[in-house]
């Protein structure tokens, strides 16, 4: 079988703290990790916690990751 076959692909509803950012979905190669840094929307945020949201499906997993404000994107 070749590595390909059995690369998973996620899709990742980011949730911001606090609520003052309405946060993104995203498709992404790579799971998610606490304390990693995601840009999107020319902001910084750095991953607090990630949670399956529903077994995978094949190669395909759907995650929620609860992220934090940390600065603007240069």
């Amino acid at each position: 079988m070749s590595e390909s076959n059995d690369t998973i692909f996620y899709k990742v509803s980011y949730v911001v703290l606090g609520g003052k950012h309405t946060g993104a979905i995203i498709n992404v190669d790579k799971r998610p990790q606490i304390g990693e840094e995601v840009t999107f929307d020319d902001n910084v945020f750095e991953i607090v916690e990630v949670m399956e949201l529903m077994p995978s499906v094949g190669n395909f997993a759907f995650l929620h990751a609860t992220c934090k404000f940390i600065r603007e994107a240069n």
